[in-house]
């Protein structure tokens, strides 16, 4: 199952199904907080859809200095890049929006984004500048809550996008790769959790 397409209004419909990723977000709309599906966030950055020639080695090359994700082996690689659709950003868009719900995560190819939190004091405080490698969305993909923070691209950014449905679809289809993979992006989101409170407690 080659999930490495351009996004179609069949996309959309597509969205429409139920899974257990997807369908927490279909809960989670009736709260006040947007519900923006990739389909739609690509279409306002200006996405254009990537065809890498070997998008696997791509992932090995910017997850291998990965304290988390270099312990991806590369079978699960090669059946992860399945599922996922790659796309060239240009700099200064906002690929997500604190407060919003979405339906995917993203991972940073090339290029680099901005990453800031707006304050309950509306202090603006500055989190990060990620790296090739970098995996963004994931905490609101696996709890389907608002968005934590701004990602915002300060390059143009190469990026892969892993989508709700799609994620559903690989833990039916592909069981043991999805739970590889939820493994090790926990144990990273862990991680990244613990720096980001040290950098925003006083």
């Amino acid at each position: 199952m080659n999930r490495l397409h351009s996004a179609s209004p069949a996309d959309d419909a597509a969205e429409a199904d139920t899974g257990f990723f997807l369908h927490g977000f279909q809960q989670a709309s009736t709260s006040e907080a947007p519900y923006v599906l990739w389909s739609q966030r690509r279409k306002a950055i200006h996405a254009q859809l990537l065809a890498p020639a070997d998008p696997a080695t791509a992932l090995r090359m910017v997850w291998a200095q990965d304290a988390a994700l270099s312990m991806l082996q590369s079978p699960f690689i090669d059946q992860m890049v399945q599922y996922l659709e790659f796309y060239q950003v240009p700099a200064g868009q906002t690929l997500i929006q604190q407060g919003e719900l979405g339906d995917y995560l993203l991972i940073v190819l090339s290029g680099q984004v901005r990453v800031d939190r707006q304050l309950a004091n509306g202090q603006s405080v500055h989190l990060a500048d990620t790296h090739p490698g970098e995996v963004l969305g994931e905490m609101s993909l696996f709890d389907s809550s608002p968005r934590f923070s701004s990602c915002t691209t300060t390059t143009d950014c190469a990026l892969a996008v892993l989508k709700a449905d799609t994620l559903d679809a690989m833990m039916e289809l592909d069981a043991s790769t999805a739970a590889y993979l939820l493994a090790l992006f926990t144990r990273k989101l862990s991680t990244r959790l613990r720096q980001t409170s040290a950098r925003i407690e006083p």
